[in-house]
């Protein structure tokens, strides 16, 4: 039965995306809202079955695979259109299609007013369908189909709005570096397909101890799927696509960079955690990496004035504590923050859409001040969902956020390392998100006023950024210090044997708890001291080092230097196959062709006088010399 649900959970999105983007024309946004929406309520609804239904079974009875048929078959490897149901799969399909279903709710009323309103919900359902796919897949060759469709459907989204030159220009590049995570994954199922002659999981993971440990193989096999994961999940150096993918709706900021799409990379290393755990090095280069990239987008967010490029930059960092958390082998702790961070990062997005929508797409922090009296809705969401990040005790966050510290800081020296790196992480996550909120809701107003005043949301916005919010609050008491730890418990049949799983001791969350605290208070008092009790102060205070706040604000300029190491000198070199060799080479060659037959068609027509004697002449010359050649021919053979 498991299995039966699931194959509709996966179909239902895939059906009504292709009906509505087949639709001869723009039906009734009722018709849309019913096969958009709709669609993805039920899919949740058969979510929540198979979970309920898995709850009941034994621990070592939650894993099911189903094969629609043999794919293909070629060289003795058979490739299934199979599915994998286990708790990992499930748990990610209750959060695609329930914060799916949410985001496409709130979608109803915010892109309302759109003339491309059937567009919008038929491409939503295509990524929904991709993401679905990507988790639920039973082998290599699937997971990377919808790996790929994840990529094009985040394409057409972030690239909605194709007249804006800025969102065309974001959506390519989001394309371009996903293609560079494709490769990566693809070259890591050839090799496991060389050394293991199977793409399936099952028999993949069961063979993986014939590789070695810690062997050259199988670290090849670990840096490959972590190329593919740190491209989608936004990891340095590849991260610069997701914070240009803002120039998409803001659904699609919700859906993409807080649920789905970006923790993809998350979930593939604990699907794929048997060959991490052979090699070690691996690992840790996946944790120092995680580690760089919190911290590193963590300064940046800092330094952002548009309200969803803070967003954005905060997406990268909080990943990157749950890659540091997987690289570490604290699968389960990475797991327990990608949910959480589906609630609280869902809600502020949504939160900052009713923003922009009731200021007429503005999204400059130093145009927003004093809504809090304009939008409670959105301050709810915006409030509950700083609270979660910032780790303060009681909310989702806090338990989430402290459960991968605690894990790291019983990880050794590396661990060590990124346990320290993750608490000043934790500092500036508090510092800028609640710079953010008191910019934007507690600040003054802009000079002159809002004109007109911020609307409200009706209840299509409203209802899912408050039931976003109450999970930001009561989400994270799954898995709690010293008490329920539910999130282990059920992956345990997918974790539970690995011989790298890390977990955390009464002892590192007691530390944890004491200054992860510590330092979320420190960056909430910081953010009122500069933006909260005396708003000019951060005015007086902007020329201070003003040259690293400018690199920060820039990104670190990775921009730059892609652009100087790869665009510009491609660029260049275009230029020049475009002015030189080509004319002298390739186009040479035709041109010059093309001149010879023009010469020759010249000199042929000007014989074409159309004079009837002239023709006359020219014919008897011709038979003249004809009868000399065959004459001489026949004196010379006599």
């Amino acid at each position: 039965m498991a299995t039966a649900l699931a194959w509709i959970v996966l179909v239902l999105p895939l059906v009504s995306g292709v009906v509505l983007a087949g639709w001869p024309k723009e039906p009734p946004h009722a018709v849309t809202r019913l096969l958009g929406i709709g669609s993805i309520l039920v899919a949740f609804g058969l979510s929540v079955a198979v979970f309920v239904g898995m709850l009941g079974n034994p621990a070592d009875d939650r894993v099911f695979t189903s094969s629609a048929f043999e794919w293909i078959a070629i060289g003795g490897v058979s490739v299934d259109l199979s599915i994998l149901v286990d708790p990992l799969s499930v748990l990610m399909m209750l959060i695609i299609t329930g914060i799916g279903f949410l985001i496409h709710l709130y979608s109803a009323e915010y892109m309302e007013h759109d003339r491309d309103y059937r567009r919008f919900f038929a491409s939503m359902n295509l990524f929904v369908f991709s993401m679905l796919l990507l988790v639920l897949a039973g082998n290599f060759f699937f997971l990377i189909v919808g790996w790929a469709f994840v990529g094009l459907a985040s394409y057409l989204l972030i690239g909605f709005w194709y007249e804006r030159p800025s969102a065309v220009a974001a959506a390519k590049k989001a394309f371009v570096i996903n293609v560079i995570g494709d490769v990566g994954l693809v070259l890591a199922a050839f090799l496991v397909l060389r050394e293991l002659g199977t793409l399936d999981y099952g028999q993949a993971f069961a063979e993986a101890g014939t590789l070695g440990a810690d062997s050259g193989t199988v670290l090849a096999i670990c840096l490959l799927l972590f190329v593919g994961a740190a491209a989608k999940s936004a990891q340095v150096p590849l991260h610069t696509w997701l914070p240009d993918a803002m120039e998409g709706p803001t659904p699609v900021s919700a859906l993409i960079h807080a649920a789905t799409m970006v923790t993809a990379g998350v979930y593939l290393i604990v699907r794929t955690h048997v060959f991490f755990d052979l090699s070690w090095l691996a690992g840790d280069i996946v944790a120092i990496v995680g580690a760089i990239t919190l911290l590193m987008a963590a300064t940046v967010a800092l330094q952002q004035v548009d309200i969803k490029r803070v967003l954005a930059w905060s997406t990268v960092s909080q990943v990157g504590y749950m890659i540091m958390a997987v690289g570490l082998g604290a699968y389960a702790s990475g797991m327990f923050m990608l949910m959480a961070h589906a609630f609280y990062k869902a809600a502020l997005f949504l939160a900052a859409g009713i923003i922009i929508h009731a200021l007429h797409d503005e999204q400059s922090l130093d145009r927003m001040g004093g809504l809090k009296k304009y939008l409670r809705v959105a301050l709810f969401g915006m409030g509950t969902g700083a609270l979660a990040m910032a780790g303060i005790p009681g909310f989702s966050g806090f338990f989430a956020k402290d459960d991968v510290l605690a894990a790291a800081l019983n990880g050794g020296s590396i661990g060590v390392i990124c346990w320290v790196i993750g608490m000043v992480g934790a500092f500036l996550t508090a510092l800028y998100m609640f710079r953010l909120l008191f910019r934007a809701f507690f600040g003054p107003e802009p000079a002159g006023g809002y004109q007109p005043a911020p609307h409200p949301s009706r209840w299509w916005m409203s209802v899912p950024v408050v039931i976003l919010g109450v999970l930001s609050i009561v989400g994270g008491w799954l898995q709690t210090p010293f008490g329920w730890t539910g999130m282990s418990e059920w992956l345990e049949p997918v974790i539970g044997q690995s011989t790298g799983l890390l977990e955390p001791t009464h002892g590192t969350e007691i530390v944890t708890i004491a200054v992860a605290l510590v330092m979320a208070l420190a960056g909430i008092g910081l953010a009122w001291w500069l933006f909260g009790a005396d708003p000019e102060r951060r005015i007086r205070l902007a020329q201070k080092a003003a040259g690293p706040r400018r690199v920060m604000r820039e990104g670190w300029e990775f921009d730059r230097a892609y652009d100087d190491l790869f665009v510009d000198p491609s660029r260049e070199v275009a230029e020049v196959m475009a002015a030189r060799v080509e004319p002298a080479g390739p186009q040479g060659i035709i041109t010059g062709t093309t001149a010879l037959v023009r010469g020759a068609a010249r000199v042929v027509s000007a014989s074409q006088s159309g004079m009837v004697r002239a023709y006359a002449f020219w014919m008897v010359l011709g038979i003249s010399l004809a009868g000399i050649v065959i004459a001489l021919i026949v004196a010379g053979g006599g």
